[in-house]
């Protein structure tokens, strides 16, 4: 059974002869006869009542009827589908982030994305770096930002951002007034510090250890975010990122931040499913990430430097 033979049974049924199906189509009546003929020997089924040049149709010709007006009916949702795909990719986009760059960034590039597509559906995870990593090698998230020290394996990976680590700080700290903080200077004092698995945590140990600097870490996490806002509680001097600093705008809040020397490298990562075409929302997503990445790294670099 093809298509030809369904439009020819189509056009008789919708017009009631072989002759109007013939001047519908814009082919002979004896080409609309044939492909009844044949619809029939494929089919197996009588569709057609015959007397003399008129056509009768069965109780089976109407049940195919109503089955070909729904197969249609879905042939044009489908062309509709094709074309919004076109136009704007497939509806929808899957982002999952660190809180580093889930808590701030990502909500304001997601609120332009938006406005330029009001009609795409946006879901937006927050989690540790793991967590982001298995949604995007699953194929269930489109896009993951997330720390560097994850398991790369079943992934796209591209470097996103690099920003240098700062020490935070309550404004009337004795630290506060120092140019710079180095390791001696957190010897014997509480230090809120990330998990001992981070990246930068281990960059961090290693230049205190290095001079024989040995701070109190009285609070252990995993985000930048709340090392911040507990540094701005006087629960100690906190490492963290300048991006979060910047980003989520710590300093009107009263909070001062630091370079620590050595530098200390926060790096993140943008990472992508394998083995899978990327559509052209998520494509222009990318873009609008990379654009603010740019804005965002550039304000980093001018307030502590590069």
């Amino acid at each position: 059974m093809n298509l030809t033979l369904i439009e020819a049974f189509s056009a008789v049924m919708k017009t009631g002869s072989t002759t109007a199906a013939a001047e519908l189509m814009h082919i002979s009546q004896p080409a609309i006869s044939r492909s009844l003929k044949r619809l029939e020997d494929t089919t197996k089924l009588k569709l057609f009542e015959r007397s003399g040049p008129r056509l009768t149709p069965t109780p089976e010709a109407h049940l195919l009827y109503q089955e070909v007006l729904d197969t249609f009916v879905g042939m044009d949702r489908l062309r509709q589908s094709v074309a919004r795909m076109r136009a704007v990719g497939t509806g929808s986009v899957r982002i999952a982030s660190s809180a580093a760059l889930g808590l701030s960034f990502v909500p304001k590039v997601l609120k332009r994305f938006a406005d330029r597509r009001p009609d795409v559906s946006i879901r937006f995870e927050i989690g540790n770096s793991v967590t982001v990593r298995n949604l995007v090698a699953s194929g269930a998230y489109d896009i993951g930002l997330c720390a560097e020290e994850i398991d790369r394996s079943n992934l796209v990976v591209k470097p996103f951002i690099e920003t240098r680590g700062v020490c935070v700080l309550p404004a009337g700290h004795p630290l506060a007034a120092e140019a710079v903080i180095r390791p001696q200077m957190l010897d014997r004092q509480p230090v809120i510090s990330l998990a001992p698995d981070d990246t930068a945590r281990l960059q961090f140990d290693a230049a205190l250890a290095a001079v024989g600097a040995r701070p109190k870490v009285v609070v252990e996490t995993q985000f930048a975010a709340t090392i911040c806002q507990l540094a701005m509680e006087g629960a100690g001097i906190g490492l963290t990122n300048s991006l979060t600093y910047v980003s989520d705008r710590f300093e009107p809040l009263g909070l001062v931040a630091k370079r620590f020397e050595p530098a200390i490298a926060f790096r993140s990562l943008m990472i992508l499913p394998p083995h899978r075409a990327r559509s052209r929302l998520v494509d222009e997503l990318v873009v609008l990430l990379e654009q603010d990445r740019d804005a965002l790294s550039r304000a980093c670099d001018a307030r502590f430097g590069a």
